[in-house]
């Protein structure tokens, strides 16, 4: 039975650029860029295409060429579409929104923020910023030239590129700033007809456009404080630093990935009681443990099923302590744990690392014992 906090995205409609297939690239780019928007939505017959800021990047000439060259069909959400399901097709498509139709038509998008601030007012927003950063983010030097950063970005599939300099962070280039400044001129009726006077090229530095003063976090800052200033600054990123050193990175997608369930499956029975009511903390806590067990039957003896009972015990503010117990039973015998904590997602982390020592610590038992010498 659904839960009753369930929320849906008609709770969370918001506006968005609807143009026709024909419309120019360039007018496409500037009305997203006065509405600061990441995507267009148009209707192609009855599919619904949407092209992004880094579809636009994919464009030589953006004058010439109409924007339903670069669409992409993507699925349609009704008004009772469960906002915990438009996370999830947003991480499987790597969209940051997606269009509701009412009687076939577009009357707005469900946007990624929307994701963010439900985690963040949740308590998932007490886990901590390296939980769920990218580690290692693809770089680049200020010297190096637009191009080069626009090439790195349609090959890898991002938006984001942390500008480095002798290991130190100097700022920021985003797809949003090779995009906008694709275009230099939007004035008056030629940006009206999408025929703007002057387009940039592409062969200067990276310096030229990046943000200098990205918005940064440290590893151990809780993702409510990071969602909180994404969303107050209008920024689809925060860089995870320590000092000047980059760490990391924490994008939109990160938090539509914590509760996303693409990784999250198993053929092993897994049984879970007591889950709380929040559904974005409760579709976390359910990935974390499934996840747990597939990686505990790499090395374990093959595992007949897994078992988890979670306990509320107290109530800090908005804050809940939880009590959690894992059995997990094995063909050989059964492994258990329990412990408690404020973050459920990092309780499991910290159960799933006790059990691998339990099993590593017999096997080096029966090891040793193996080893004795045999008594005449």
């Amino acid at each position: 039975m659904a839960s009753p906090k369930d929320k849906f995205v008609g709770d969370f409609l918001s506006d968005c650029i609807v143009v026709e297939p024909s419309t120019p690239v360039s007018k496409a780019i500037g009305l997203m860029r006065e509405r600061n928007s990441y995507e267009v939505f148009a209707w192609v017959g009855s599919k619904v295409g949407t092209a992004t800021i880094r579809d636009i990047l994919k464009a030589k000439n953006p004058i010439s060429m109409k924007i339903e060259s670069l669409l992409n069909f993507v699925p349609k959400l009704s008004l009772g579409t469960r906002l915990l399901d438009a996370a999830r097709t947003m991480a499987d498509y790597r969209l940051r929104a997606l269009p509701i139709i009412q009687d076939n038509t577009i009357i707005g998008k469900i946007d990624v923020r929307a994701i963010v601030s439900e985690v963040k007012d949740s308590a998932l927003g007490n886990i901590r910023a390296s939980k769920i950063m990218s580690s290692s983010p693809v770089t680049i030097s200020p010297s190096e030239s637009v191009s080069k950063a626009r090439e790195i970005m349609l090959r890898k599939r991002i938006d984001h590129l942390p500008v480095e300099k002798g290991r130190r962070v100097g700022g920021i280039l985003t797809s949003a700033h090779i995009a906008f400044n694709l275009i230099t001129d939007f004035g008056g009726d030629k940006y009206v007809t999408g025929v703007p006077s002057t387009i940039s090229p592409l062969d200067y530095p990276v310096e030229a456009i990046m943000s200098r003063h990205p918005l940064e976090c440290e590893p151990h800052t809780p993702i409510r404080d990071v969602a909180e200033r994404m969303l107050a600054e209008d920024l689809s990123y925060s860089l995870v630093t320590v000092g000047e050193e980059l760490h990391g990175i924490i994008t939109y997608r990160d938090f539509a990935k914590l509760i996303s369930a693409e990784e999250a499956k198993t053929s092993i029975p897994v049984y879970i009681i007591g889950l709380p009511d929040d559904p974005f903390e409760a579709e976390a806590a359910k990935i974390k443990f499934i996840r747990l067990v597939n990686g505990l039957s790499k090395f374990l003896p093959p595992i007949l099923e897994a078992r988890s009972a979670i306990k509320s015990s107290s109530v800090e503010g908005q804050r809940r302590r939880y009590e959690v117990n894992v059995n997990i039973r094995t063909a050989k015998e059964n492994f258990i744990y329990s412990t408690s904590g404020w973050e459920l997602p990092t309780i499991y982390d910290e159960i799933a690392n006790a059990i691998k020592k339990m099993a590593t610590s017999k096997k080096r038992v029966k090891r040793s014992r193996s080893r004795q010498p045999m008594r005449e």
